[in-house]
């Protein structure tokens, strides 16, 4: 099983509060600004904003060869501050969400530590580079939250 250890960051223009809303609301599948590169669905009785509320996600990598299907659940909340995942499916491991304030904007901050729990992504692990892969899934996300949150 491949190791995947990354970072990806970006300055979203609003403040903590409404892009963490907005993180909320896309994993509670509620919308779908990350579309076509991510889809979100809330599982279960608890809400998004609760430790132990559980949701699936598929990732569709810019190749579309394999898709990822992992379902997060919610093992630490600080509202506008962290959401902290624990992850199964294709990828097990965390993930680690942080808003940080900076000048009326947010440097929001995701950092997964999994391990692939695929049979393709551990073949061709050694021809592609899966950190790579997230940062482009990531950076496009980052920008399609800009332009959600721009136009409410």
């Amino acid at each position: 099983m491949p190791k995947i250890d990354v970072t990806d960051e970006a300055v979203i223009d609003a403040p903590p509060m409404e892009v963490y809303k907005a993180i909320l609301t896309e994993f509670a599948g509620v919308t779908n600004w990350w579309m076509p590169y991510h889809g979100y669905k809330l599982r279960g009785e608890l809400p998004i904003d609760r430790e132990g509320a559980v949701f699936d996600y598929i990732v569709f990598p810019k190749s579309r060869i394999a898709s990822s299907k992992i379902s997060a659940k919610v093992t630490k909340i600080v509202e506008a501050r962290i959401i902290e995942l624990e992850l199964a499916g294709d990828f097990i491991g965390t993930e680690e969400w942080t808003f940080e304030p900076t000048k009326g904007k947010t440097k929001l901050k995701v950092r997964i530590i999994a391990k692939t729990n695929m049979l393709k992504a551990s073949l061709f692990s050694p021809l592609v580079n899966i950190g790579k892969g997230h940062l482009d899934n990531m950076q496009k996300g980052f920008k399609a939250l800009n332009s959600y949150l721009s136009k409410r």
